[in-house]
């Protein structure tokens, strides 16, 4: 339970579940010689996410998340730093674990990025239809691991493989001060004073009972706020809403206690409530959600607490989502 909160940010920003477990990575393989001074001047800054990389060409830099985007292919490169140790980030890319969940492992290799123990791995997964191939280099130390996946259409692998790989290999630690938490996200929340910012991952703000994680217990609050990275299609808002907050990492759901439609800044969506249990602890968890749609993308609201205390923070988790605001 201690790891729910990493967890939880690792599948909402990279589309995919990490279990904690051990894992037998190979031995050490080769990297990238240093860059021309050239190449260097090709680097990007991600200063929320502490990583720089090298723009491939043919994509652009995203709104939504820190990296690149090409929307022409459905591709990307998303840059973030999770709170979680690198040692057991990288011990839950487990082949077993992720072929239960529909990803399948290819490949791992240890390898050394910017002076830092790294992995670089290789997934398939099939979302929306289509399945998708991914780069993954994480690399960190004891206190937060960094990571950098790259997203792009299996049938496309012959061009975009080669290139997309090399791009999350040219990751490197940015020292450039990042900005305010939450100054740069295109939208604001009224938060509750029960509630802290703890950081932004991948342009979503997170909010935990003291401000620090791991949580303590596994009854702590936990608030996200996210907006989709890319542009899906989605036909029934509905069953769409429902199918998302029974995807936890850690916690699994046992019924949906209310469904209501829900207006808010102009956005129509759908306001969830669902009992859960932790499964590490079985601890009964209560999981408020709220999903917004814009056109084609939405903006996901979740609320996670210890049932046994919900009356302290429902209140608050509704009152922190009516306060949502889209910043023009």
């Amino acid at each position: 339970m201690k790891i729910r909160s990493t967890l939880t940010l690792i599948a909402i920003t990279c589309g995919i579940a990490i279990d904690l477990v051990q894992y037998s990575i190979p031995a050490q393989a080769q990297v990238p010689a240093p860059m021309s001074k050239k190449e260097q001047a090709r680097y990007t800054s991600f200063a929320t996410a502490g990583i720089k990389l090298i723009k491939p060409d043919g994509f652009d830099p995203a709104e939504s998340f820190d990296g690149f985007q090409q929307t022409s292919t459905q591709s990307s490169v998303m840059a973030i730093t999770l709170p979680g140790p690198f040692s057991k980030v990288t011990s839950g890319f487990n082949a077993t674990q992720l072929k239960a969940r529909g990803i399948t492992l290819k490949s791992s290799e240890n390898i050394s990025i910017d002076g830092s123990k790294g992995i670089l791995i290789n997934l398939t997964q099939t979302a929306y239809g289509i399945e998708f191939s991914k780069w993954i280099v994480a690399f960190g130390n004891e206190q937060e691991t960094k990571m950098v996946t790259a997203t792009f259409p299996k049938n496309r692998s012959a061009k975009l493989s080669p290139i997309l790989k090399s791009v999350v290999l040219t990751a490197k630690h940015d020292t450039t001060p990042p900005p305010a938490l939450g100054s740069n996200l295109g939208f604001k929340i009224i938060p509750s004073p029960k509630v802290k910012l703890t950081r932004v991952i991948a342009k979503a703000l997170m909010y935990t009972k003291d401000g620090s994680i791991p949580a303590k217990s596994p009854e702590d609050p936990l608030f996200i706020v996210a907006r989709s990275f890319s542009e899906v299609e989605i036909g029934d808002k509905k069953e769409f809403s429902t199918r998302r907050i029974s995807q936890q990492n850690s916690i699994k759901v046992n019924s949906v206690i209310s469904t209501d439609r829900i207006v808010i800044d102009g956005l129509d969506g759908y306001e969830i409530i669902a009992e859960a249990k932790d499964t590490a602890s079985d601890t009964p968890i209560t999981i408020y959600q709220t999903m917004l749609f814009d056109k084609k993308s939405y903006i996901l609201i979740q609320g996670i607490v210890g049932t046994n205390i919900l009356d302290q923070y429902l209140p608050e988790f509704k009152a922190m989502a009516r306060s949502f605001t889209q910043q023009k």
